[in-house]
Order: structure tokens, then sequence, then C-alpha cells
């Protein structure tokens, strides 16, 4: 219940302008069951090292905390940020496959985002990549794109040891590779 009230209260002072609404509850206690509140930007920057060496070193070297992209993409499990018939998409593979799939999608996001340097050339600080973030080029959040890629990735690479239920977060079935 605590966690729950921190998230809450941390996307509203991330998010003033929108405040507290009474169906983010619902939203945000799922996706808790499925992960603990303080882990989630952790396994992401983690994940990010080993998936995107270049973003992750532009998000550590100007001091870009994952709480300040991704609360919105994982508490609203991506409502927000893409298009509907994406949305459904990743719900269905989440409802199906469990919490990889949004650590996946945000890891697809930030790759195609900040992957390369030609891309990071516009991108010299906090304010200018937190506005690319915002605003994902279209063809990045589009159904099919993302399917792909978070099908495609060699994800079983990227095993990532936690504590509890989490120890191989992004490998299927405890650690058995997908089929």
């Amino acid at each position: 219940q605590q966690d729950l009230f921190r998230v809450l209260k941390a996307y509203t002072l991330y998010r003033p302008e929108e405040g507290y609404c009474q169906a983010q509850a619902p939203i945000a206690a799922v996706l808790l069951m499925h992960m603990p509140a303080e882990l989630d930007g952790e396994i992401l920057f983690a994940l990010l090292r080993r998936s995107s060496p270049i973003a992750f070193r532009h998000l550590e070297k100007h001091k870009i905390d994952p709480i300040l992209y991704m609360t919105e993409w994982f508490m609203c499990a991506f409502s927000r940020t893409l298009p509907w018939a994406s949305v459904l998409r990743v719900w269905d593979m989440f409802l199906c496959d469990g919490v990889k799939i949004i650590f996946r999608v945000g890891l697809v996001l930030l790759k195609c985002t900040l992957g390369t340097r030609e891309k990071l050339k516009t991108c010299q600080g906090l304010y200018e990549t937190m506005e690319l973030l915002r605003a994902i080029d279209p063809r990045y959040m589009q159904e099919g794109f993302l399917v792909r890629e978070v099908r495609a990735e060699n994800w079983n690479r990227m095993e990532i040891s936690l504590s509890g239920s989490y120890e191989r977060i992004l490998l299927p079935s405890g650690g058995r590779q997908e089929n």
C-alpha cells in the first residue's frame, strides 16, 4: 500500500498539471504486483547498459535518471506514449508474457531514439534529451515495428540477476529459451 502511495505521489509530482486521478491507482497496483517500485529504474538502466551502450552512456553522462522518462511509460503501461493500436498490442503481450514486455518496449524506444551517435547530435543536454524522449519518432511507436523489435531482439543475452522473483526478468519460464 505504501509503494502504491509513493508511486502515485511521484507521478503527481512529475506531472503536476495532470495531478492525481482515481483511475491511476488500479493500473499502478497491477504493475506493482508484478514489479517492486524501487527496482524498475535500476533494472531498466542495467538492461539499457547491455542493449544500447551508446544510449546508456548518454543518459549517464547527462545524469538523466530513469524516473524522469520511465514513470509515464511504466505507470501508464505506455497508454500516454503510444498510439492506441500499439498500446493494445503491448497490453496483450504484457498480459500473456508478463512484466518483461514493459521493459522490452522501454528498451526498444530508448535504443531507437538514443541508440546512435547521429541521433545524439541534437541532444547536447538534459533538456534536449528529455524533449526527444517526449516526442519519439512515430515510426518507432507503430504496432508492427514494436512487436517485431520486442520479439526479434536477442533478449536472452541480457539476463540480469536480481533477488526474489526477478532473477531472470527477461527470460520466460525461469530462464528457458523462448521457442
